[in-house]
């Protein structure tokens, strides 16, 4: 009796051990489905999950949006992902902190990086917003904001009215490239007559917020990039610009 016991315990140890196999052979094939990125949950279903605690909650969903494209085990093109509804996770990261850093940095340097331009609307959307809040360096968001406007998605108009919003951030003590930007996106576009008269607007009334390295380059971008020879001959400006 006891060795035939353990004789159908060997037959049921190597049938479970075919079994496993065959789910394998049959299986191993088979990759998960990246369902790409969900819309994000409620404000309130989200604190109410974290248990009210918002700093958690914040963190969690900041360090979840980075591995957004790697829960499969596979790393996913940033042009694959769902931008829009991106965009309302980084919505609910700024309900839940927008004083902090590190979702603003995500979208700007990581998420900015799209090898499709046509799908950063929400991400500029975003940085627009951050970028005037009241915190230092926030601005910079606003700065990151126009450079994948121009540069990306070759969005002339827009690039200017978000340099126009950057200019109005300004304070004394950040550099003067913040100010400068919409007058040097006007001189790229053909625009010299409003790149001129921004330039020496800032020259005018900015000039004792400016560092003097900061205005030659502008004396030196008025008279040396956007008037014309002839034009610069005649400016009181340039009479010391070799």
């Amino acid at each position: 009796m006891g060795i035939f016991l353990r004789y159908t315990d060997y037959l049921i140890l190597l049938g479970v051990l075919l079994l496993n196999l065959g789910v394998w052979i049959y299986t191993s094939p088979r990759l998960p489905q990246w369902a790409n990125v969900p819309v994000a949950p409620s404000e309130i279903g989200t604190t109410a999950a974290f248990l009210g605690d918002n700093e958690l909650a914040y963190r969690s969903i900041a360090f979840t949006l980075q591995g957004f494209g790697n829960t499969t085990g596979q790393v996913q093109a940033l042009k694959d992902y769902n931008y829009k509804n991106l965009g309302t996770w980084f919505n609910l990261t700024d309900k839940l902190n927008g004083r902090s850093n590190y979702v603003p940095f995500l979208a700007a340097y990581y998420f900015g990086g799209s090898q499709d331009p046509s799908k950063l609307m929400p991400v500029i959307d975003y940085l627009r917003r951050v970028g005037t809040y009241p915190e230092p360096d926030k601005w910079r968001y606003l700065g990151q904001a126009v450079f994948l406007a121009y540069h990306k998605m070759k969005d002339n108009d827009l690039a200017m009215e978000l340099a126009d919003e950057l200019s109005k951030t300004y304070k004394p003590g950040m550099p003067g490239w913040s100010l400068q930007m919409k007058a040097i996106l006007a001189d790229k576009i053909g625009e010299k007559e409003m790149a001129y008269n921004l330039m020496l607007d800032a020259l005018q009334n900015k000039k004792q917020d400016l560092d003097p390295v900061e205005i030659n380059y502008m004396v030196d971008q008025i008279c040396n990039h956007i008037l014309m020879p002839e034009q610069r001959k005649k400016n009181p400006l340039c009479e010391n610009i070799k």
